[in-house]
């Protein structure tokens, strides 16, 4: 019995800190099988071994007691169970926290993920509604749903539903914003994967309601084109694509469907898509029928009540947006659409540099100010430049007054700074005097540049009441020569050279 007692207090010691340390690499690393196959056999040793050491225990009881070192000894082990259970169920817990096990995950999928069953899996004869109607009776979803990207669903020429993905939120009953993300691969089950509680911009946003996609379906003809699409062989698989309401500035592929998609009780739709050819862009709710394997083939986009705007709206509104933009910036910024250059020294006064001419890659530019925020321009210089062409560089001013307007020839080898003392009226050529200059940098004597190389004038910089320009030998470069002005650009002198940084 002594040997029994010894040996199956040991072995069950041993098996207790085994199981727990597979547990924990259970929870850290996942692998349910292989640990299985080692955790239950450990267990069985387990529960046998401690069964024989409390019966041997029973009969060593009076002899423990009277022995000191026996005691001693099962302290320790007491000791040494107690430091691994803390520290193993320690580790388990942290891999339940999330992103620091595998543990983590499956508690997220337990508590976030749902398996839906697809019922109604035949778009042609259930369509969407058919999905929506399956996901809503197992999750009791709100009534009113909107897109965080898209609604995407493919199916065969029968109308066999292959894949689905979407990503939806709304409002429950209480007030509380609930999302769905939904994947479904029929490869793979007739179950829909749902991630719900899920991290997404929810900012109920008409145009991403899920809704006019229900109601353009129901009078699109997807069943007739895809039977045309399949009788000419032109593939095998076909998708549908929702993305609420969208803006188009071509006509390829366009289908215009009568009805009330807002449901504001008034078709106001139009069917001048010929509209587009003056510019502009037509703006409605609309689903694409397309086929994925036939990139050439143009998708049917079936639109419900669109509307066309004009160009000179949309260049209204981007002029609008672009100053809001320039405004907040606090040097010049470009409009990249027709690369107008823009400066606003506070919310009121703001000049901008508008392209009047352009020609082999270079532009002739007029001046314009604004006084009020930008909603009115005028002209303040017709020809700021000179007559000489190029692409700017740069446009700034320190007051109302003093501004400086940078023009640089197509290459960016070279540039040329102007100078505005009276708020844009009339601007001068910046002169430097590059004849007092006594030293270039470096890398400039390295690469046998001369004083003449150096005629790329960079913008000016102010600090202090003192104005800097460098002039360097292209643009981007970072080494040059330095000229200042404490008189705000009346006279200029040499300061030395500028070395970049290695």
């Amino acid at each position: 019995m002594k040997i029994i007692y010894q040996i199956c207090g040991k072995i069950s010691l041993i098996c207790y800190i085994f199981i727990l340390y597979q547990i924990w690499h259970l929870c850290q690393f996942g692998g349910i099988r292989p640990h299985l196959m080692i955790i239950l056999p450990a267990t069985a040793v387990f529960l046998a071994s401690f069964v024989l050491w409390l019966i041997s225990r029973k009969y060593r009881a009076k002899e423990n007691q009277k022995n000191p070192v026996k005691t001693k000894i099962l302290w320790a082990e007491g000791i040494v169970v107690s430091i691994a259970t803390a520290y193993l169920i320690g580790r388990i817990i942290y891999a339940g926290i999330p992103y620091h096990g595998m543990l983590s995950w499956k508690i997220d999928q337990w508590m976030n993920q749902k398996e839906v069953t697809l019922e109604h899996d035949n778009f042609f004869e259930d369509g969407v509604e058919g999905v929506l109607t399956d996901l809503d009776n197992a999750l009791d979803m709100p009534e009113e749903l909107y897109l965080v990207n898209q609604y995407q669903m493919t199916f065969d020429k029968n109308g066999k539903i292959k894949t689905i993905y979407t990503f939806l939120y709304g409002q429950d009953k209480n007030g509380e914003t609930q999302t769905y993300l939904v994947d479904y691969d029929e490869s793979r089950g007739r179950n829909m994967t749902v991630r719900v509680n899920g991290n997404a911009t929810t900012d109920y946003t008409e145009d991403k309601r899920l809704e006019p996609m229900l109601t353009i379906l129901r009078e699109a003809s997807c069943e007739e084109r895809v039977q045309a699409w399949a009788e000419a062989d032109m593939g095998e698989e076909f998708e549908i694509l929702y993305m609420g309401r969208r803006s188009f500035s071509s006509a390829a592929g366009l289908e215009y469907l009568p009805g009330d998609v807002d449901g504001d009780g008034t078709d106001a739709g139009t069917s001048r898509f010929d509209l587009l050819n003056g510019g502009g862009e037509i703006l409605g709710f609309e689903v694409s029928l397309h086929i994925p394997d036939a990139e050439d083939v143009i998708p049917v986009r079936y639109i419900m009540e669109p509307e066309y705007i004009s160009q000179e709206i949309l260049d209204e509104e981007q002029e609008e947006q672009q100053t809001e933009t320039a405004k907040e910036a606090k040097t010049w910024s470009v409009d990249n659409t027709d690369g107008t250059m823009y400066f606003f020294l506070n919310d009121d006064q703001g000049w901008r540099l508008v392209v009047a001419d352009a020609a082999a890659g270079s532009r002739f530019y007029q001046i314009e100010k604004t006084e009020d925020g930008g909603t009115a321009w005028t002209m303040s210089n017709e020809d700021p430049f000179g007559g000489q062409i190029g692409v700017t560089e740069g446009l700034i001013f320190f007051d109302e007054n003093l501004g400086f307007a940078g023009l640089t020839g197509a290459s960016q080898s070279y540039s040329s700074l102007y100078m505005t003392r009276d708020g844009g009226e009339t601007f001068t050529q910046v002169q430097l005097p590059m004849d007092s200059v006594s030293q270039i940098p470096e890398s400039g004597t390295e690469y046998g540049f001369t004083v003449e190389d150096y005629d790329y004038i960079g913008m000016p910089q102010e600090q202090d009441g003192t104005l800097t320009v460098l002039v360097t030998t292209g643009a981007g470069e970072q080494d040059g020569i330095l000229f200042q002005s404490s008189d705000r650009g009346a006279t200029w002198s040499y300061a030395g050279v500028k070395e970049a940084e290695s």
